[in-house]
C-alpha cells in the first residue's frame, strides 16, 4: 500500500507534536491525511484548531491579514458598473480576469495573505441546490485556482443573499430581501437544497487546476456557513413568511400546542440555530472538508439589534470558530445622511478610538468575545471590517490592535475595490473604499495595520496611550496628525510625511513602503512607493528595487483622479546612496533606460513604474 506524503507528514506531525501541545485536537482536523499532495501545495501550511486557537501545522499561531475579494459575485460587477459613472460594455470574462489579476498583485503587494469570498447561490445555483455553469461559477473556479497558484489562503462564506442576475427566488435565498435568510435555516426544502449545493461545491473539480476538487485545496482553511444570518427579533408575519411560519407552528404543536409568545419565538430561534449550525458542520465533516467550520455573529451591537439567540446557539454548537465584523462610523453615517445610503459624507476627522474601547468593554457590543463561553472555547476571526466613509490613516492600525485584543486570528477587510484602470476611481465619500492605486494613504495604513495584527499578542487589553493617538511596540498612529507608521530593524511603513520623532526608526531599513517623505526619502507625489534592498544568498547585491504607484487625488466629492504619467522629484537619502556611485534605471517592457540624476543626494524625476538603483 502506498501512503501519500501528505498523509505521512500529517500523521507523523499529529502523533509526535500535537500531544505535546496539551488539550484535545479538534475533530475538525479530520481529513488532512486524505488529501493527496499536488503541485503548489508546498506554499501552504495546513491549519488546525486546538484549545480555541488556530495553528499552522508547524505549531505557530495563525495571524492572517487580508481582504474580501469579490471577483466571483455578480453584485460586485454591478457595483463596478455603478462606479464607472457611464454606460459600460457588457461583461467580458477575460477583461474581468485581467482586472482581478491586477488586484491580486496589488493585495499581495499590500501584505494580504488571505481572502474571503462571498458565495451567492443566486449566481450559480437552482432551487434544488444544483450548481449551474454560469460565468460567476467560472470566476469562482478561476479565483480558487489563482489563490492556490499565488499562495493565498481562502475563507469561503458559503451563503449570502447578494447576487441577482437571475430571477428572484430562483435559488436557495431570496436575493432581493435578506429578511428571508432565516427561512433558509428552518424550511426543509431549503435546507436540503443547501446541502445539495454544498456537497456539489466541495466536490466540484476545478477545470483551471487539473480538476482538483475544491475540498482538496490546502489553502481553503475556513468554511463560514452563512454571511450575517439575519433572523426577525419578533414573531414575523405569516403572510410574508408562510413557509418559515409553518415550521414555527409545527414546533409549537410539538410542544403541546404552546401559545405563540416572545419567549416561545426566542426558544424556537435558539433551537433552530443550534440544529442548523450543527447540521452544516456535520455535513462538512461527512464530506471530509479540511476547512474549519465557522459561524458568523455579525457586527458590533448585534446583540442589541438582533438578540442573543445566535450567540447562545454558537456557544452551544459544535463549530470551533466564530466570526465578527466592526464598522466604526456606520451608525453616524446613517444619522448624518438621514438614512440615505451613498450620501456624500466624510467622517475622516472623527475620533473612533472611544468607539473601539466601548465595543471592547460592553458585552452587548462586542465584549461578548471576552465571555468564558467564547474566550478559550471558540477561536475567532474578523469576517469584515472597514472605516466607514473615512479616508483617515490612524484607524486601520487601531482596529488591528482591537481585533487582537478580542482574540482574532484572521481579519479580512470589506472589500478590496477591483479597479479598472479605465475608470476615474473611487469616490472619497464611499463607505468602503480601499485600493492600492486610488486610496494610497489608506493602503499604506493597511500595511501598518497588517504588521500590528501579526505582532500584537492576542487578548492584550485594548488601551491607547492617548485619547486620539497611540504608540506601542514598533507602531504609532495619530488622529491629529492623520498618520500611522510601523518600523522595526528591517521594515519602515508610513502613511504620510514622517518625522523621526514619531517613532524609533531603523538605521537602514531594507524595505520601505511609504507615502510622502521620511528621513530616508523625499517625495511629493500622491501615490505610494515601495523600496526594497536586493539580496542574493543573504548578501546585499548593491541594488535597490523601487516601484512608484500612480498619483491619486480626491476632490471633496466625486471620484479619485488617477494620473499614471505625472512625475515628481524623488530624493533617496538611504545611508550609502551617494549619487556618484549609483545609477537609476527605469524598467519598462523588459528593457532598462537610464534616468538622469542630480543633486541633492540622489534625486531624479520619478514617473509611476519600476526602477533599479544600482551601484556603478
Amino acid at each position: 500500500m502506498i501512503v501519500s506524503r501528505a498523509l505521512f507528514q500529517f500523521s507523523l506531525f499529529a502523533l509526535c507534536i500535537l500531544p505535546l501541545c496539551g488539550g484535545e485536537l479538534s475533530r475538525h482536523q479530520g481529513w488532512y491525511g486524505a488529501i493527496e499532495a499536488r503541485s503548489g501545495d508546498v506554499r501552504f501550511e495546513r491549519i488546525y484548531v486546538q484549545d480555541a486557537t488556530l495553528y499552522h501545522e508547524g505549531g505557530r499561531e495563525v495571524a492572517l491579514w487580508g481582504v474580501n475579494f469579490q471577483s466571483a459575485m455578480s453584485w460586485e460587477w454591478g457595483q463596478s458598473q455603478r462606479r464607472f459613472g457611464a454606460p459600460r460594455p457588457p461583461f467580458n470574462s477575460e477583461d474581468w480576469k485581467a482586472i482581478c489579476d491586477r488586484a491580486f498583485n496589488e493585495i499581495q503587494r499590500m501584505g494580504s495573505e488571505v481572502i474571503r469570498i462571498h458565495l451567492c447561490p443566486d449566481d450559480y445555483v437552482d432551487k434544488q441546490g444544483n450548481l449551474l455553469e454560469t460565468k460567476w461559477l467560472d470566476m469562482l473556479d478561476y479565483t480558487m485556482a489563482e489563490c492556490h497558484r499565488r499562495g493565498l489562503y481562502v475563507n469561503l462564506a458559503l451563503l449570502n443573499h447578494l447576487g441577482g442576475e437571475r430571477t428572484e427566488g430562483s435559488s436557495i435565498i431570496n436575493s432581493r430581501n435578506k429578511a428571508h435568510k432565516w427561512e433558509v435555516m428552518v424550511v426543509a426544502e431549503k435546507i436540503q437544497a443547501t446541502e445539495t449545493y454544498i456537497r456539489q461545491l466541495v466536490n466540484r473539480k476545478n477545470p483551471y487546476d487539473a480538476d482538483r476538487p475544491y475540498k482538496e485545496y490546502p489553502g481553503w482553511i475556513i468554511a463560514e456557513i452563512f454571511n450575517e444570518p439575519n433572523w426577525p427579533t419578533s414573531i414575523p408575519s405569516k403572510d410574508e413568511f408562510p413557509a418559515g411560519f409553518s415550521v414555527y407552528e409545527a414546533w409549537l404543536a410539538d410542544r403541546g400546542n404552546e401559545a405563540s409568545s416572545a419567549a416561545a419565538w426566542s426558544a424556537f430561534k435558539t433551537e433552530s440555530f443550534v440544529r442548523y449550525i450543527n447540521r452544516m458542520d456535520q455535513l462538512l465533516l461527512d464530506e471530509r472538508v479540511p476547512a474549519i467550520t465557522c459561524w458568523n455573529l455579525n457586527w458590533s451591537r448585534a446583540p442589541l439589534h438582533q438578540g442573543w439567540e445566535s450567540f447562545d446557539a454558537a456557544a452551544q454548537s459544535t463549530i470551533p470558530i466564530v466570526s465578527f465584523s466592526t464598522y466604526p462610523g456606520q451608525d453616524d453615517s446613517m444619522r448624518i445622511s438621514g438614512g440615505q445610503r451613498g450620501a456624500p459624507i466624510d467622517l475622516s476627522d472623527r475620533n473612533y478610538l472611544p468607539y473601539l474601547k466601548e465595543s471592547y468593554q460592553r458585552a452587548d457590543w462586542q465584549g461578548w468575545l471576552q465571555q468564558d463561553r467564547f474566550k478559550g472555547r471558540k477561536a475567532s476571526i474578523v469576517y469584515e471590517w472597514e472605516t466607514w466613509h473615512n479616508q483617515s490613516t490612524y484607524l486601520y492600525p487601531a482596529m488591528a490592535k482591537y481585533f487582537r485584543a478580542q482574540g482574532a486570528q484572521v481579519a479580512t477587510m470589506w472589500t478590496y475595490y477591483l479597479y479598472d484602470n479605465t475608470e476615474q476611481g473611487l469616490s472619497r465619500t464611499r463607505s468602503h473604499n480601499l485600493n492600492l492605486v486610488t486610496t494610497p494613504r489608506k493602503a499604506a495604513s493597511f500595511l501598518v495595520a497588517g504588521q500590528v495584527f501579526k505582532h500584537t499578542p492576542r487578548y492584550l487589553p485594548f488601551e491607547t496611550s492617548e485619547e486620539d493617538a497611540d504608540r506601542f511596540g514598533h507602531a504609532a498612529f495619530s488622529l491629529p496628525l492623520d498618520l500611522s507608521a510601523y518600523a522595526d530593524a528591517d521594515i519602515l511603513i508610513h502613511s504620510g510625511d514622517l518625522d523621526p520623532e514619531f517613532l524609533d526608526l531603523p538605521p537602514v531599513p531594507k524595505h520601505i513602503s511609504g507615502y510622502g517623505s521620511s528621513p530616508f526619502v523625499d517625495y511629493q507625489g500622491k501615490g505610494m512607493y515601495f523600496i526594497q534592498a536586493a539580496f542574493v544568498d543573504g548578501v546585499f547585491d548593491f541594488r535597490w528595487d523601487l516601484e512608484v504607484m500612480p498619483n491619486a487625488e480626491f476632490a471633496e466629492s466625486g471620484p479619485a483622479q488617477v494620473d499614471i504619467d505625472q512625475a515628481f522629484p524623488m530624493t533617496l537619502k538611504l545611508p550609502g546612496l551617494d549619487r556618484v556611485h549609483w545609477d537609476v534605471y527605469r524598467i519598462e517592457n523588459g528593457s532598462k533606460t537610464q534616468v538622469p540624476i542630480r543633486e541633492p543626494a540622489l534625486t531624479f524625476m520619478a514617473t509611476p513604474g519600476r526602477y533599479e538603483i544600482v551601484y556603478d
